[in-house]
């Protein structure tokens, strides 16, 4: 076969190929990888995971001055954990996804954000001196996931609030409660034109108990139970008599959105539950 003939073949061969076979980041013609949807291994490969975070409060991958400030030793949440860097390739990837609205990433977000999950979980114990050595002790379970919302104005805009988004994959993923507890109260406008101090002092008023939220969490605080998506109820467990929340985001930057909205969680437990809620941060990527 001639040189020209191949160069035919190979182009009919790239036409008719199905469209599952075009990588979604790249968009090459290559067979793509069974465990992150969508993307070629050399995609795949090129993904900043974090796999042992520098900072065992923030999870970030290198040096921290953040957590090195006083007023993060007051912060409500316990500690954030993300699946990668913020690098200009994952910048890339969440805006195709947030911005110009490529549902495709979806699934791939996900999955990436879920294979932190299970090392945050296997992790945790250690960390709350609930184990002496890791991998020993039950792995941490939240007992509801709720997300980050966004205002009224930017879900019009983009049609979607993705951290909604992801957090419900991880709730169908790891068979966990997905619960509105908050609202966005304020419309912010947009965190990355801001400084640390602008931020933290924008979201100081920006959010609000969700009602139905705070009608699950009552509902909770009655029974003394933890809440089970298909509806039934089940004995929580009686050792810590905290109620653990996992909230979603996709990206965390200074940590002040994060904080205000476990802050407010924090109360809402205590008045609904008479109990502390743990509150932990799962994001996707960490700046």
């Amino acid at each position: 076969m001639s040189a020209l003939s191949s160069a035919i073949t190979q182009f009919v061969r790239d036409l008719l190929a199905p469209p599952g076979e075009i990588c979604l980041t790249c968009g090459s013609k290559s067979r793509l990888t069974r465990d992150w949807p969508g993307i070629c291994r050399r995609c795949a490969e090129s993904i900043p995971w974090i796999g042992k975070p520098r900072c065992v409060y923030c999870g970030r991958a290198c040096g921290c001055p953040d957590c090195l400030r006083e007023d993060a030793r007051q912060r409500s949440f316990l500690l954030n954990r993300s699946a990668v860097q913020y690098d200009d390739m994952m910048r890339e990837w969440l805006a195709q996804y947030k911005y110009r609205g490529n549902e495709r990433y979806a699934r791939l977000l996900i999955r990436m954000l879920s294979r932190a999950l299970t090392s945050m979980q296997k992790e945790m114990p250690l960390l709350l001196g609930k184990s002496d050595a890791p991998g020993l002790g039950e792995p941490w379970k939240p007992d509801l996931v709720t997300y980050v919302p966004v205002s009224t104005e930017r879900l019009m805009e983009r049609g979607f609030n993705q951290a909604e988004v992801l957090a419900e994959g991880i709730g169908r993923i790891h068979h966990l409660p997905v619960v509105p507890l908050l609202v966005r109260s304020e419309h912010t406008g947009k965190q990355s034109f801001k400084t640390r101090s602008e931020r933290v002092e924008s979201m100081k008023h920006a959010f609000d108990p969700d009602p139905e939220g705070m009608q699950i969490l009552a509902h909770v605080g009655k029974r003394g139970r933890s809440i089970q998506s298909q509806g039934d109820a089940a004995d929580r467990s009686e050792t810590s008599g905290v109620l653990r929340v996992l909230i979603v985001d996709d990206i965390y930057t200074t940590g002040s959105t994060m904080n205000t909205c476990a802050g407010r969680i924090q109360e809402m437990a205590k008045y609904c539950t008479g109990a502390p809620a743990e509150v932990v941060s799962l994001t996707w990527a960490r700046s």
